[in-house]
């Protein structure tokens, strides 16, 4: 057997599986992303929960302990985007899909966490 067709067969082989794992890691995190859950809290009060993967473009309004935040939900994320509160650290975090990186209004008291991979995983209070 000849070496150099060998060694093409190895490396189409191996560029093969490569992409084919590039794909599934792809099609994971879309996955994990898209099955979120927010939850909102206001004094640690469940108050709004949210399905990031079938809410699409919503508003919502929060009454928190001393004013409104306007929450907006885009493409699997949501983020306040306008507060009463003096900071506005709420309103900078922009836009948030990941469970570790919570919204919090302390001027409000209002949490918003993402949780779980189903609306069951989230109880409401």
């Amino acid at each position: 057997m000849d070496v150099k067709r060998l060694r093409n067969d190895l490396f189409l082989i191996f560029s093969l599986l490569l992409v084919a794992a590039i794909s599934l890691i792809v099609i994971i995190n879309k996955t994990a992303r898209y099955n979120l859950i927010a939850k909102i809290t206001v004094q640690n009060n469940v108050v709004e929960v949210i399905d990031l993967s079938k809410v699409g473009e919503k508003d919502f309004y929060i009454n928190g302990t001393k004013g409104v935040l306007h929450v907006h939900t885009h493409e699997g994320a949501i983020a306040v985007l306008e507060s009463n509160c003096p900071h506005q650290d709420c309103v900078h975090m922009g836009y948030v899909s990941e469970s570790n990186r919570p919204i919090i209004c302390v001027y409000n008291e209002v949490v918003i966490k993402i949780d779980g991979n189903t609306i069951n995983d989230v109880e409401v209070g």
